[in-house]
This record gives C-alpha cells, structure tokens and sequence, in this order.
C-alpha cells in the first residue's frame, strides 16, 4: 500500500477531521460562501472522494463564480484578490477557463481571461492574464502554452495567487509586446464593453 493510500486512510478515520467536514458540509448548504464551497472541496479531494461528487460541488462553486462576475460585470465593480471570497470566484471561473482551454473550447476559454482580466484588482495576475487570452488568439494549443510560454514549476503554491499562472519563459512586458496586435484586439473589445456599461448606467 502505498503512502497517499494511508493518509486517505487516515484522514477518513480521523474524527477531527470528518467533524470538520460534517461542519462544512452543513456550511455549504446554507451558504454562498464561494471560499467555504471550495474548502469543502479540497477536503473531499484529500479522502478521495467519489468523481461524480467531486463534479457536482465544482459545477455548484462555478455556477455560483459565473453569478458573481456577471454581477460584478453589470454594476461595473471588481474582483478583490484579498477577499477570501471574491478570490475564490476568480479562481472558479479561472480553472473553468483552463478546463475549455484544455478541451479546445478557444472561444469560451478567451472569453473567460479576458472577463477576469477586466475584472480582478491584482496588477500581476491581471497582466498574466492577458498573456492567456493574447496567447489563445494567436493559436496556441493548451500544450503549447503550457510546454513554451510558462514556467510552472517555479511557482509557489503557498501563495494564494499560485492557483493562476504567472510565471512564464519571459517577462511578461515582453510577451505582451511579442502579441502586441492580439493584445490590442482584445484592448478595443474591453473598451466596447466598458462603453456599453457606461450607457447602461447613464
């Protein structure tokens, strides 16, 4: 048996733990807490828990994300990364975006940076994010991105923001400026979007 087998093991017997599970469980099913909806998550994650469970909580916590950016979007707000909970939705709808990307969705995955790219308040992952959408109009596969422009493995996962991708093979100023017509594409449908808010206030 093997170690990850044991600690499975051992968490599902660990009272403690599944006390604080039972706690999240009945948490989430009273609130909108995107962030307790995702530590709920985790947790299942951790035990093993069955794919098709797994698969009805993140649908659950990315129905909810898409709510709040399309209210965020329509009030003309942002998505405060130091919010427990505002982060979270960011990073829902950020690995919903990886998921259509992985299965060649372009449409919706640039859809999806670029809306968080509008959205978020955070200057180095707003850039990285832009990076995204820019390197999916210019044609590149999901492999593509990952394999040539990132560099994943310098990442810090104790680092709430390393849940989205930051770190690339160059600068990010650089990228930009290598997909500088992308880029500007993108920049004329933000300020259509931006355009159409402000008329729909006024």
């Amino acid at each position: 048996m093997n170690s990850e087998a044991i600690d499975i093991e051992t968490l599902k017997q660990d009272k403690e733990f599944q006390e604080n599970l039972k706690r999240l469980e009945e948490e989430v099913a009273t609130t909108t807490s995107i962030a307790k909806m995702y530590q709920l998550l985790d947790a299942k994650l951790a035990i093993g828990a069955q794919e098709e469970e797994i698969n009805e909580l993140f649908n659950k916590i990315v129905q909810s994300a898409f709510e709040k950016v399309s209210s965020e979007i329509a009030e003309g707000g942002e998505l405060d990364l130091g919010n427990p909970d505002e982060w979270a939705a960011a990073r829902a709808i950020y690995e919903h975006a990886i998921e259509r990307y992985s299965a060649n969705d372009i449409k919706a995955a640039q859809e999806l940076f670029l809306a968080l790219y509008h959205l978020v308040n955070h200057p180095e992952v707003k850039d990285a994010l832009m990076v995204h959408a820019a390197a999916v109009g210019k044609g590149y596969s999901f492999d593509d991105f990952f394999n040539k422009l990132t560099k994943i493995e310098d990442a810090d996962f104790n680092d709430p923001m390393a849940v989205f991708v930051t770190d690339f093979v160059q600068p990010v100023d650089i990228l930009l400026e290598m997909m500088k017509d992308e880029v500007a594409k993108l920049q004329a449908r933000l300020e259509k979007l931006e355009k159409a808010q402000r008329e729909a206030k006024s």
